[in-house]
């Protein structure tokens, strides 16, 4: 039987012919090439399903840059899915510069690492930190046109103080503080992990509102008529502990930069302590400061 050069798929009812694979003979049909092209496009769907799992994950910041990704059978497993399969979506991602794959090592979300300054860039232009200016360090950020997302270590809780944290917001223990410990990602990199305390008498109504980023000034005025209008920072330089490395995703080798915030309202309020831990290779504060005439002297 002579094998036609060229079948017209769409005219021809049915057709059979052989051809010969690896050395073996196959019969060529009509229905077998549509079952082939089906099992492709049915490949290519779950490629496409697993890159958009992925992808979605490094957005809400699961996979954080420079982490690196589980393997491939793992990821395969998770989502029924075949190793080659798998193995397909980050060549995916990697084209679309997410992720980097390292032979042998296995495959990385992308860091950009690039640092943060926080305060005036100049004395002739300085206005201010973080909180002076912009409210937060997230707004800060956005501000910039960097990419921003706050995901929450725990669901934000209403809590009695206690004696160390009503210590530091000069209250009693058993007054009511809202919660709310979370990592600030910018640009997919964990760049600090906050601890905060607010009164619960002022901030209480934004438990359980963890989705999405709230500026918490804007809200506190909005909804209690009061502003925040002083802050007082002490900061420190040393090295993380195990958690903390692991939620910025460094070594425990690689300082951070630990950070005590105090907030008041403009009716000399204090309502806000935080604890906050940075990553100090991503970080640069800038300050001024008035010098007394004494020292002139």
């Amino acid at each position: 039987m002579s094998i036609p050069k060229e079948v017209d798929f769409q005219k021809a009812s049915n057709f059979a012919f052989p051809m010969v694979f690896f050395g073996k003979s196959v019969v060529l049909t009509k229905i077998n090439i549509k079952k082939a092209a089906a099992m492709d496009e049915e490949k290519e769907t779950k490629i496409d399903e697993v890159v958009t799992e992925l992808s979605s994950r490094i957005e809400r910041g699961i996979y954080v840059a420079g982490q690196k990704l589980p393997a491939e059978r793992e990821i395969g497993d998770e989502l029924g899915v075949s190793r080659a399969t798998v193995r397909a979506a980050f060549l995916r991602l990697q084209a679309d510069n997410i992720i980097d794959t390292v032979p042998r090592s296995g495959a990385f979300v992308r860091s950009p690492s690039a640092k943060v300054l926080v305060g005036p860039s100049a004395p002739k232009i300085a206005k201010g930190l973080e909180l002076k200016r912009a409210g937060s360090f997230i707004r800060a950020m956005e501000a910039q046109g960097r990419q921003t997302l706050v995901r929450f270590i725990e669901p934000s809780s209403i809590i009695p103080a206690g004696a160390k944290i009503g210590a530091e917001l000069g209250a009693d223990p058993e007054t009511k503080v809202l919660r709310r410990y979370r990592v600030h990602i910018v640009d997919r990199i964990p760049y600090r992990i906050l601890d905060s305390y607010y009164l619960a008498s002022l901030l209480g109504d934004l438990l359980g509102k963890d989705e999405g980023y709230i500026p918490l000034f804007k809200w506190m005025y909005e909804h209690t008529g009061q502003r925040a209008t002083r802050a007082f920072e002490k900061i420190n330089i040393r090295m993380p502990s195990a958690d903390e490395a692991a939620l910025v995703n460094i070594s425990r080798g690689q300082p951070v930069v630990d950070m005590d915030r105090w907030v008041w309202t403009d009716k000399n309020i204090l309502f806000e302590y935080s604890h906050i831990v940075a990553n100090a290779a991503l970080h640069e504060y800038t300050y001024e400061y008035p010098i007394e005439e004494e020292a002139s002297k």
